[in-house]
């Protein structure tokens, strides 16, 4: 199920380059002077509340802002400018400054001033686009806090969590909002060893964070188990299938008592992670990555594991990874046998980010197992007709069908191990203990050495991901899938 929140939020988010950008343009008056920038977003309204992705910056410009205060001032001609960007995307327009070393980032009457005036402009100019506002500062010790809301529809949601991808994963909670490192536990004294490894505060910093996980048979189940062992804050499983006797196999979450029984992997799923650790948050969706519902919860993660089959699913997840900044490592599992002997164990690993090629770039899209993924059953019926009469007639029944994708046949112990790397990536990933050593690689357990291939590519020129970063809602037009109007 989905939980509901009451309090609205606002979860915002960058890529490492833009905050450093950022940092440059407003921090350049420290320690003593504020400075700001007009920039662009894209959003998403959800049903927690809004996600807010940082696209650039309206950089101000000489005579833009009265360098002689101490304070922001603005000049008209950039308020101007502002308003007329409105016109050129459908992105909404935020502004963001500093406040003088070792100030708090609490609004001043000035600020609140401020906010109130774009507030009601750039929604009457935007059509009721949100605004949103940031204050940052740097303390004595070069300690980085943050405050700042959302406004929309003329309310005010406050920004509680700055989301950070890079080369680490950062999260960072606003300032006067009340943090708890989570209650004391038995998986406190569990986690002693990764503690020695990696240090008290990486371990914290994963305590309070949260993974998706789409698809929770094969390599989704070994990822929550090494996640949830590990002493992760949240988990969010994904899967709309029931549990069927064949999954039992690969599937960690089962026993054999399930056998008899018809349950959703969901349910099975959380039901072991809650058995590993019972502090862990758990919310389960059974439903496809596509649906909305779905979306809205994997927004509030740090990063998302692909561990399905489906190339629709590695399509979405791109596509999130491009649009909302959403991080995601994605698998895909390949076992071939010929007269009962393994010729491949082959297994791929691919990380998506929005500062990195796409899965289009990167050719791992099957556009023809993602046309028979999509298609109805009523399409699939008509091309198998159309193909029989073309052949009878003596032409080529291939345009029309080319028949049904073979299914992908893989055992545990492969699963299991590409699963379990999925999970230490992106423990990894979270700490910024280590990252994965290349964005795409291939390796196959068969072979000396393993045969471990990169596969890594650069972008297309042609491709939308050179031209969406951050564009969330406002880029559907350039989603490479989206749900058919015939599924449920």
């Amino acid at each position: 199920m989905v939980e509901s929140h009451c309090r609205k939020i606002c979860l915002f988010r960058l890529t490492h380059a833009d905050q450093v950008q950022l940092e440059k343009i407003i921090f350049k008056r420290y320690p003593n002077r504020e400075w700001g920038t007009f920039v662009r977003f894209g959003y998403r309204i959800t049903s927690w509340g809004i996600h807010i992705t940082l696209v650039d910056f309206i950089e101000p410009q000489p005579g833009d802002l009265d360098e002689s205060s101490a304070i922001v001032e603005f000049r008209a001609c950039y308020i101007l400018r502002a308003q007329l960007a409105l016109d050129e995307t459908a992105l909404g327009i935020g502004f963001i400054h500093s406040h003088p070393q070792n100030c708090g980032t609490f609004a001043s009457s000035l600020d609140d001033d401020m906010d109130s005036y774009f507030a009601h402009e750039l929604a009457m100019y935007g059509g009721g686009r949100p605004y949103v506002s940031l204050r940052m500062a740097r303390n004595g010790n070069n300690r980085f806090a943050f405050s700042g809301e959302c406004w929309l529809n003329r309310n005010p949601i406050p920004v509680t969590e700055l989301l950070t991808v890079g080369s680490s994963l950062n999260r960072k909670i606003a300032e006067f909002i009340p943090t708890t490192a989570g209650k004391e536990d038995e998986s406190d004294k569990i986690r002693a060893r990764i503690s020695a490894l990696l240090g008290d505060e990486n371990v914290l910093r994963f305590k309070r964070s949260s993974i998706g996980i789409v698809g929770c048979s094969g390599t989704g189940s070994p990822a929550a188990n090494v996640l949830s062992r590990a002493g992760i804050g949240r988990l969010v499983p994904v899967d709309p299938q029931d549990f069927e006797p064949s999954n039992h196999e690969r599937f960690h979450a089962s026993t054999w008592r399930d056998l008899e029984t018809q349950q959703p992997k969901v349910d099975l799923i959380r039901r072991m992670i809650l058995d590993i650790n019972p502090c862990t948050e758990v919310t389960t969706i059974r439903g496809n990555v596509l649906d909305d519902a779905v979306l809205d919860e994997l927004l509030r993660c740090d990063v998302v594991l692909g561990c399905t089959d489906t190339q629709h699913s590695r399509a979405a997840l791109s596509d999130y990874a491009t649009h909302y900044l959403l991080p995601c490592i994605d698998s895909a599992v390949l076992m071939r046998a010929k007269h009962g002997k393994l010729t491949a164990q082959v297994a791929e690993l691919a990380r998506y980010t929005a500062d990195e090629p796409c899965a289009w770039c990167l050719n791992r899209i099957n556009r023809k197992r993602l046309w028979y993924e999509l298609m109805s059953e009523e399409e699939r019926e008509r091309r198998k007709h159309a193909a029989a009469d073309a052949i009878q007639r003596g032409g080529d029944g291939e345009q029309y069908w080319g028949g049904e994708p073979p299914p992908e046949l893989t055992v545990g112990y492969m699963t299991s191990v590409v699963g379990a790397m999925q999970a230490g990536y992106a423990e990894n990933w979270i700490t910024g203990a280590a990252q994965m050593p290349h964005q795409r690689f291939q390796f196959d357990l068969g072979m000396p050495l393993l045969a471990v291939v990169p596969a890594e590519r650069a972008r297309r020129p042609e491709c939308s991901c050179n031209r969406t970063k951050g564009w969330s809602d406002q880029a559907r037009s350039d989603r490479s899938v989206t749900k058919p109007a015939h599924w449920k």
